[in-house]
């Protein structure tokens, strides 16, 4: 998605008590197999009493940086928001052929309208549970539109120029600048 994510956590970093949530820092470090390691520059972003750093670049815009959250890491927490349950999700398609050179495809029973939480800017997108999606929509098919059902409103959802970034169960297609 043109981003890359630095993080670094500290389970037991001792008293350091003068680093400051929002300041930048690097760290120099050996592995345990005694190897140097030598990191990015990273935002302080929790200090304690565990010790975490992070970063995320948007290699698109420049001098475009983000402090990661302590919180992406964990798994339960996952790197998307859901920001509303979908049903009935249906790709429209360009065809030659087709009345008015468009088909629609359904791609999904239930989906969600989501968020990617570290991108920057914040990528909106569609996630598929359970996809059934056509073969010309693999990882970076680009230029889909989406149109679904909100569960909880019942009104259309339509979003165009979306990515491919995930072809597998789920399926993930985001909008990608």
């Amino acid at each position: 998605m043109g981003h890359s994510f630095h993080s670094l956590a500290f389970d037991s970093a001792g008293d350091i008590s003068d680093l400051e949530i929002g300041c930048t820092y690097s760290c120099i470090a050996r592995t345990q197999k005694g190897a140097h390691v030598h990191t990015h520059w990273l935002y302080c972003t929790e200090n304690g009493p565990l010790l975490h750093f992070g970063v995320v670049r948007n290699w698109a815009k420049l001098n475009s940086y983000a402090p990661l959250s302590p919180l992406l890491g964990a798994e339960t927490e996952g790197l998307l928001v859901k920001l509303e349950e979908l049903f009935d999700l249906v790709a429209i398609l360009q065809m030659p052929g087709a009345v008015g050179g468009l088909a629609q495809v359904q791609i999904g029973i239930r989906g969600w309208l989501v968020m990617a939480k570290v991108t920057t800017p914040q990528t909106i997108g569609i996630l598929v549970e359970k996809p059934t999606l056509p073969p010309m929509f693999p990882e970076g098919a680009d230029a889909i539109a989406v149109s679904a059902k909100s569960k909880r409103t019942l009104q259309s959802v339509t979003l165009e120029g979306l990515t491919c970034v995930e072809a597998g169960d789920p399926a993930l297609l985001l909008k990608v600048e």
